[in-house]
């Protein structure tokens, strides 16, 4: 079995070669659009390779009639690999036309002695190195989390599983908070307005903290649930569904922190400060492989300590990115002003999570009794209908309620409402 494990994965790298050629059109692609106000299609984009491996799949199915024949075939392995490089390929060439279109359809020659002189570019270069290993913080951990794994039988498949569920809800709603607000903190920035630039950055994050407050805290409940319903079949059983849910706890406590972090990076893109952020990034590579080794060797916390390690280097990563942003634009007392607000939103989230566990047991008593709907279908019901209801006791008394403590609150609600006007000032 380990032997065809390492060959598939050979052919697997061997056939992805192209997402690594087009990685970086690609992200220059999203940087486009963005530019020219079209926040919606960039953070669609990627489905595109989603459907493609959906489809490699269908296709390896339909073509061997059974999974269980060809379970280990290489060829399995083929498809997923192939449809990857496919939907790469496709997402690409769909922002190449959109940027087209967005452009007028205009064409540029580009001189390539102009263009190694442009003290711009040189700039752009400064900062690469910083900014790869800012937005592979997450990636890297991960990979030390994966090598420490080895130690915890199962563990290596758990974390990818639970790290997969963390990470899909964050990720668009990085797409959809941070990326548009990067152009707002240039702007200020170039016209070197600090105090605008203290107060966006100030709205930024308390609109994080609304928006994935809720969500972590249904994902937090709702775990294990959500890996039955996602993974539980087949091999995979009651307890590995335990296993990942737990992980996935984990994972998913520093979700608001994993945002908030990379509203900062952005702000010290935009400052041209990129040393800070590369020396940062370095050393909570370095603490999280400490760490994994205390969890597995010394602290004995198995996978779990292996999720939590991740979750704390996040955590403290992030809040030292404040503490720097702090004392060099905003000023000490800016801490406070932004660990406030997230303090004062704790009794809600509790509150959340209640109503979450509370509508999950009784929705899904209450769908499993109905014989027209099969197990999984009530599950999905009470996981989607547990979520809104948990999500909305978040917002309700926020809403509702005149306390005076929460005007901050609402008013960040009201800026989310009215997104387009806030992106615009």
């Amino acid at each position: 079995m380990a032997s065809f494990i390492r060959e598939m994965a050979m052919t697997q790298l061997k056939l992805m070669i192209p997402c690594i050629l087009v990685a970086g059109s690609l992200g220059i692609g999203f940087g486009c659009l963005t530019a020219e106000g079209d926040d919606l299609l960039p953070s669609l984009s990627p489905s595109i390779t989603s459907i493609a491996i959906m489809i490699s799949c269908a296709v390896y199915v339909l073509l061997n009639q059974s999974c269980a024949n060809g379970v280990n075939n290489v060829l399995s392995g083929v498809y997923i690999a192939c449809g990857t490089s496919m939907g790469s390929l496709l997402q690409l060439i769909t922002q190449q036309a959109l940027i087209q279109h967005k452009t007028g359809q205009k064409s540029y020659s580009i001189s390539w002695k102009d263009f190694f002189k442009n003290k711009h570019v040189h700039e752009l270069f400064f900062l690469m190195i910083p900014a790869i290993l800012s937005s592979g913080l997450l990636q890297i951990t991960s990979l030390t989390d994966l090598y420490f794994s080895s130690f915890v039988p199962g563990a290596a498949a758990a974390l990818t599983y639970a790290h997969l569920l963390a990470m899909a809800p964050m990720g668009i709603l990085s797409s959809i908070i941070v990326l548009p607000v990067v152009p707002i903190f240039a702007r200020h920035v170039e016209r070197c307005s600090w105090v605008s630039l203290k107060e966006s950055l100030l709205k930024i994050i308390l609109l994080s903290m609304v928006v994935s407050l809720p969500i972590t805290c249904a994902i937090c409940v709702l775990a294990r649930p959500l890996a039955n319903l996602v993974f539980q079949r087949f091999a995979f059983d009651s307890a590995a569904s335990a296993f990942v849910s737990s992980l996935l706890v984990c994972y998913s406590i520093s979700s608001p922190f994993w945002i908030m972090r990379e509203v900062f990076a952005a702000v010290f893109y935009s400052l041209g400060e990129g040393n800070w952020l590369f020396l940062i990034n370095l050393t909570a590579i370095f603490l999280n492989g400490i760490l994994d080794w205390l969890s597995i060797n010394v602290l004995h916390f198995g996978a779990q300590g292996l999720a939590l390690s991740t979750s704390c280097i996040t955590s403290l990563s992030s809040l030292a990115l404040l503490f720097l942003l702090s004392k060099k634009i905003c000023g000490m007392e800016y801490i406070k002003e932004v660990i406030n607000p997230l303090l004062r939103l704790l009794p809600y989230c509790i509150f959340s999570g209640f109503i979450t566990m509370i509508s999950y047991k009784l929705l899904h008593l209450f769908l499993s009794s109905i014989l027209i709907l099969r197990f999984r279908l009530a599950e999905l019901f009470s996981i989607l209908f547990a979520g809104f209801l948990g999500i909305s006791a978040f917002y309700l008394p926020l809403l509702l309620l005149p306390l005076p403590e929460t005007k901050f609150v609402n008013d960040t609600l009201n800026t989310l409402i009215n997104r387009k006007q806030f992106i615009r000032f």
